[in-house]
């Protein structure tokens, strides 16, 4: 396909950021190894093995002897009995705990199922899926991973797997410095008009957003920028952030912010037609919107190109969210590292097809874009979060809490204008500040998680290490010290064997810290916030009391938010709900 102007895009396979480093780190078993058709499967295979990415039994549990629509394929195994060994290989991975079944299994369902799904230069079916997985992990340099070519991981995609082994965390807590990162370097260095896409455009994606933001900043004294007009900044051909900004401007200033996706499509459209000037506010003309609509497709302009931008500039750290999820702006605790990104990413450069150049480029690592694990938070930054749980608190009930709460466990989206920038985990201890705020407003509430200016969460809480508990959220009332701690997952097994020992750690360290700095508190314990919790989450509680003398309360979320609209003390928490009591011997 020859090269076109197109309007800037980004890959949505990828969308949840946890995931990225998931696939990275199974990749980092066959580096070095050329990409071949049996290496292909073998990649896709431990992918899903490791269950990185879980296939429906319409897909991988469904013998297909042969097909031949968008490609031809034929069953490896074309005997009476593949269909029932499919079924049943495929129930075995589908119950069993991942990495668990072995990997030959994986490999005959791969060669005996279909996924109708074929990429140029790749076969059809399973092995497509490795180019979709990856092809934007290219662009972002990370790795190398293209057909016939030796399987490459840069420095930058070795750091971004810094705490990931066989596709999960080493460890249950950990610092995500290492991912933040990796992101930053790589979205400082992003060039749309590179070897992995075909488009006529020169754009420095992330220093143009910073520098449109700052010109309007400084010449008109208007902070952020209208996540309305990011369709401008997608439609934009190069780098001149000057003319680009003060057309921006002069839309908002002729027709305010109270504007119609319609119009901006309009105004939007005009900056793609290369006959029609741009120093000029001036609509698309009716017949290049008419020539151009299907390729140009109002909604993606308009709203899913908009939305996929701020979740990828959110993985930089470097972007905050205002006016009720609105605007974004330059993130006031990261100047340093935007002053450096506008100093030396702001040069176009022509890599033409070489991957090899390119991959250089990308994957090394910058360490003035690198965030340090054992960085002190200013007052500022513990402030902004304050304000921010408070304001939450005020504003929002007992019902949009909840729903929330809810909707990060199933990792559903939200249809908030921030809470939907907020990755699940973050989400979830946000909510959880927000509630226990709510229930005790005069409650001392230090979250601990990653936030921008503005008090918003980026990431969750780090891990312990560097004198530091690793609590997710610190509460205190009189002599009181407990901790909240919520989890998205709903599995027994991670509940009870990694989020309960990792928590009685938590409150012992707190408890010796605060007895060693002569604070004033003599009451230690913790809030375990969760879904799905099971009795044996009762019984681990009771021995970890028994053997510890480390106090945890357990709540289902539902129960919690509604025991939280009666309480009157933190100490309101410390039930242990029948359904969670310790199993017994029966008497007789």
């Amino acid at each position: 396909m020859a090269e076109r102007r197109k309007p800037i895009s980004f890959d949505t396979t990828l969308r949840n950021p946890s995931r990225i480093p998931q696939f990275i780190s199974i990749l980092s078993q066959f580096e070095g190894k050329i990409l071949d058709d049996k290496v292909a499967l073998e990649l896709e295979g431990e992918i899903i093995r490791q269950k990185i990415f879980e296939p429906t039994k319409s897909t991988l549990g469904t013998y297909t002897k042969s097909y031949n629509t968008k490609f031809k394929f034929y069953a490896y195994d074309q005997s009476a009995k593949a269909s029932r060994k499919v079924d049943e290989y495929y129930h075995q991975w589908e119950k069993s705990e991942a990495g668990e079944i072995e990997l030959d299994k994986i490999i005959y369902l791969l060669k005996n199922t279909i996924t109708a799904h074929k990429e140029k230069g790749w076969n059809g079916g399973w092995e497509s899926r490795i180019h979709t997985q990856f092809n934007f992990l290219n662009e972002l340099g990370f790795v190398q991973v293209i057909k016939g070519n030796e399987i490459k991981i840069s420095p930058n995609g070795k750091l971004m797997i810094t705490s990931y082994i066989n596709g999960h965390p080493k460890k249950d807590v950990f610092d995500e410095c290492f991912e933040q990162s990796a992101f930053l370097n790589a979205f400082a260095k992003y060039q749309i008009n590179n070897p992995y896409r075909k488009n006529t455009i020169k754009v420095n994606f992330f220093p143009l957003v910073l520098n449109v933001i700052n010109y309007l900043d400084e010449n008109y004294g208007r902070p952020g920028i209208s996540i309305q007009d990011l369709p401008f900044i997608i439609t934009w051909g190069n780098d001149d952030y000057k003319t680009l900004a003060e057309y921006i401007y002069l839309f908002r200033h002729q027709f305010g912010y109270n504007t119609s996706d319609e119009l901006i499509y309009e105004y939007a459209m005009n900056l793609m037609d290369d006959s029609s000037p741009k120093n000029t506010l001036t609509p698309a003309s009716k017949s290049f919107i008419d020539s151009k609509k299907k390729d140009y497709k109002f909604r993606k302009i308009t709203r899913e190109t908009p939305d996929e931008v701020i979740r990828k500039l959110r993985l930089t750290m470097l972007i905050s969210l205002r006016g009720a999820g609105r605007f974004i702006d330059i993130n006031k605790n990261e100047q340093e590292k935007i002053q450096h990104i506008l100093r030396n990413y702001d040069l176009n450069r022509d890599f033409a097809r070489n991957y090899d150049e390119y991959f250089d480029f990308m994957g090394n690592i910058d360490e003035a874009l690198c965030f340090n694990q054992n960085v002190i938070e200013t007052q500022d930054a513990k402030d902004a979060k304050e304000k921010a749980i408070e304001a939450w608190a005020k504003e929002n009930n007992w019902e949009f809490l909840k729903n929330e709460m809810i909707n990060s466990i199933e990792k559903r989206a939200s249809s908030n204008l921030i809470l939907k920038y907020i990755k699940e985990t973050a989400r979830l201890e946000f909510l959880c500040a927000i509630a226990i705020k709510k229930a005790l407003p005069k409650l001392k509430v230090i979250a601990n998680y990653k936030a921008d200016d503005q008090g918003i969460p980026f990431n969750t809480a780090s891990g312990g290490g560097n004198n530091l508990v690793g609590a997710d959220i610190d509460v205190f009332e009189g002599n009181i010290h407990a901790i909240l701690e919520p989890t998205i997952s709903k599995s027994r097994s991670f509940q009870v064997e990694h989020e309960l020992p990792s928590i009685r750690n938590h409150v012992l360290s707190m408890a010796n810290i605060d007895l060693k700095n002569n604070e004033c508190y003599r009451e230690w314990f913790c809030i375990f916030i969760a879904s799905n919790i099971s009795r044996d989450v009762g019984d681990q509680v009771a021995l970890i009391k028994h053997i510890n003398d480390v106090d945890i309360y357990p709540w289902d979320i539902v129960d919690f938010i509604q025991h939280s609209q009666k309480v009157t003390s933190i100490k309101d928490y410390k039930v242990i709900s029948d359904y969670l009591k310790p199993q017994k011997m029966p008497t007789f």
